[in-house]
Order: C-alpha cells, then structure tokens, then sequence
C-alpha cells in the first residue's frame, strides 16, 4: 500500500501543530502517525478573526468528520479503530441516528488472504447502508494489506436481489467521500458471507505485492447512474498509472475475459439511461463527449484540450479552467460563470440542483513560504456576488466538499487556531459573518 502524502485528519490521529499561521499540509511515511507537522512560519493571521471562520457553521464540534452514508440525509463517522457511528441531518444539525445500530463480521478474500472485517450498519427509510474498517493493527495475520475500508450497499438493480460489499484498499482516502472502490463482493447480510464476482485469472500484483486495483472498480456515482445494466469498470488492459483516466466498461461476470462493452473511455464518468450509454472519449485535439445506443457512438460535443489539465470536472458537470464555460453533459447546457478566477484551482463541487458550485485551490507559498489556500463559493446563473477566501487553514485537501443541501456544503478544516482538533464545518451560501 502506498501510504506516502496522506493528507487527512482524524480524531483518532495526531493533529499538527500551528501557532498564528499553521501550514496545513500533512505526510506520512511507512507505518508512523498519519499526520506529521510541518514547521510554521510566521506571518499575520488570527484564525479567530479570519472572515472563513466568522461565516461557517461548525457541523462537527467535537471533531466528528461526516461522510455521506449513501442514504438520503444519513451520514457516519469512521475511525481507524473501526467505530462506525451514524448521523442524521435535520433542521440544520447532524443528530445521532435514530436507527439501530447493527454489526456482522465477515472475512474478504484478497490476493490469497483472508482480512477479517466487522460490518457496522442501519436501516433507515428502507434502505440498508453499512461500513467497516480494518488495519494491521487489528490482526496479525494479514500480511499484504495494511487497510481496507468496506462498504456495504444494496444491489443496483441490474445486479440483481442481495447487497453487495464494496472494498478501498488506499488508506489516502479514508476521508474522501468519493472513493473508487477496487474489488466487489456479493454479500450475505444473513451470515455474513462474501464472496468475489469476477475471475482474477491472469490478474497481475502490483508493487505493494497485492492484487493490481484496476482489475474491477465501482463508485457510487457509476452504480447510481447504471440504469439497470450489470456493468463494471476496469483499467486492466492499461498502465497502472492511468487508473482513474482511462477504463473499460465491462459486464459483470466470472469469465475469464468479462465482455467489454465501451473500449477506453477517459476518465470514469459513465451514465447509462433510456437514450443510451454517455461517456467522454480522447479526441486528437482533445475529448468528445459521446452517446452511444447499440454500436453507433455519436458525438454530442467537442472539447479542446486536455481533460486533466485544463478543466474541472464533477459528475455530469465540467468547466474550461481558462473560459469557465461550464457544461451539463446530459443536457448540453452551457454557461458561462462570471467574476471568478479558477486557473489554479484542483476541487470543483457542483449543489444537487447544479445552481451552486465551489471551487478549490490547494495553495501557493506566500513570500513567507507559507501555504495560502483559496476557496471560491458562487452561483453558476451569476444571481449573487461570488465569495472568495484566501488564507491558511481553510480545509484539508483529502476530504473534499459534500452538499447538505442545494445551499449548504460542509469540508474539514482545524477548529482552532492551535490546529488541537479538526471535524466537519459548513459553508451556507448568503452566510454573514458573526
């Protein structure tokens, strides 16, 4: 596992250390504390009197940082330990969850291993959303994995009846709420069984001497959006290095070679529905947009340059760094937003309704050599006055922006200046300081 540049915060982990500007960047190397403090450097700042602190809300006082639970306004809380607690947001308050809190252990097999898993989960509104956690701390047996985070989910209906277990193996994402998860499980939720779908015959090991994790991948966004296909994703037949920029779409099954349905889209963005499969495809002078029904692709729009490099995308939404147009891939809609400068921004986050949209940079060194972030909150028809934050501390990069609503948006950041503790907080758009 690759454990170098961890850059999350925890309650359970050391925080680091900041005196009037903290340098708000973390690493970690082998088998230490996750978060290791940089050296501060000096420079005017009061994170009291900063114009960010004065307008956020604090969601996570106590250091709770919430993840959504997949299951409309249910949100959990996860440590390394493996406690698992669940949370309801209502009123404007994350409230512990009124469900009743269920365990059931399991064993996953993985690169001829066995890691053993403690399942924590609910049933909230019909539906049944779990997680667990597992390190090397809590069994000695297991050689190859040093982490794996679980989720447990209801099948798409494509899959069929049943649940499945999804597992991350990158500890680098423990807090990112938009995991890419690298092997799938049909779960048992009875006896807690768990077995693989899909033939690892001819799967190659990585440089950590695990399974190679392109070999099958879901994220949450593919399985909301498979329109009752039984599809998966894969980057097998690519470089290593290319996981997450180029992948087949292939069908779910134990054959030896699983049929690929879409060849090398760019990226992980696929949607299929009543009118077809879209994906985005490289293009000579940059990437297209493609729709796709039976054989026949056909292209809805064009984009020069590189995907990567000169824009931003979130789900179905994606803007030109430099144009900021910002185009609805679905509909074809384009607009374009006004008065912000995002050409060094890294996070793009776009509201459920797509009126509301965050933008991120993760800081350039000022003449003190220290790191100021940025953060742009505005709305995308341009009805309200962008508002813009330049300053250290303003949230913790491995986290990224998940919306409460269509007007509220929370991230990580510290929650106090001495950087002793860090949990969730909320920005609502219209928010005055206090």
């Amino acid at each position: 596992m690759n454990s170098k540049g961890l850059k999350i915060l925890t309650g359970v982990l050391a925080a680091v250390a900041v005196i009037s500007a903290a340098v708000f960047m973390f690493s970690r190397s082998g088998d230490e504390a996750p978060l290791t403090p940089k050296e501060p450097l000096p420079m005017a700042y009061s994170y009291e009197n900063s114009e960010y602190t004065k307008v956020l809300s604090v969601k996570g006082a106590n250091g709770e940082i919430f993840l959504p639970a997949g299951v409309e306004n249910v949100y959990f809380t996860a440590s390394l330990s493996g406690e698992i607690n669940f949370y309801e947001y209502s009123g404007g308050s994350m409230v512990a969850s009124s469900a009743e809190k269920k365990q059931i252990k399991t064993n996953l097999k993985a690169t001829y291993e066995t890691i053993p898993v403690t399942v924590n989960y609910i049933e909230k509104g019909g539906k049944i959303c779990g997680f667990g956690v597992f390190t090397s701390d809590m069994s000695a047996d297991v050689d190859v994995y040093a982490y794996a985070f679980v989720k447990l989910t209801e099948k798409p209906s494509g899959y069929g009846d049943g649940y499945l277990l999804l597992a991350d193996f990158d500890k680098d994402n423990f807090y990112k709420a938009d995991k890419i998860y690298s092997e799938i499980y049909n779960f048992n939720l009875s006896n807690g069984s768990a077995s693989t779908y899909v033939s690892n015959n001819t799967r190659l090991i990585d440089k950590n001497g695990s399974f190679r994790q392109d070999w099958t991948m879901l994220t949450d966004d593919f399985i909301a959006n498979l329109g009752g296909k039984k599809y998966f994703i894969s980057s097998r037949y690519y470089n290593e290095s290319e996981k997450g920029k180029r992948a087949d779409i292939m069908v779910l099954s134990n054959a030896y070679r699983p049929e690929i349905v879409v060849e090398d889209i760019l990226g992980l963005w696929f949607v299929n529905d009543s009118n077809g499969m879209h994906y985005l495809k490289k293009t000579d002078s940059g990437f297209a947009n493609i729709l796709r029904n039976g054989k026949e692709e056909r292209v809805l729009s064009e984009f020069e340059g590189d995907l990567f490099a000169d824009y931003l995308q979130c789900g179905k939404y994606i803007i030109n760094k430099k144009s900021l147009l910002m185009t609805d891939l679905m509909t074809g809609a384009a607009q374009t937003l006004k008065d912000i400068d995002i050409s060094s921004a890294e996070v793009f986050s776009v509201s459920p309704d797509g009126s509301k949209a965050v933008f991120a940079s993760l800081g350039e060194e000022n003449s003190l050599g220290t790191p100021v972030q940025s953060i742009i909150y505005c709305t995308v028809d341009g009805s309200a006055e962008p508002v813009s934050f330049s300053e250290p501390m303003l949230f913790c990069e491995s986290s990224g922006f998940v919306w409460l609503d269509n007007s509220s948006v929370m991230s990580v950041r510290p929650l106090s200046g001495d950087g002793s503790s860090a949990g969730s907080v909320a920005y609502t758009f219209g928010a005055t300081a206090q």
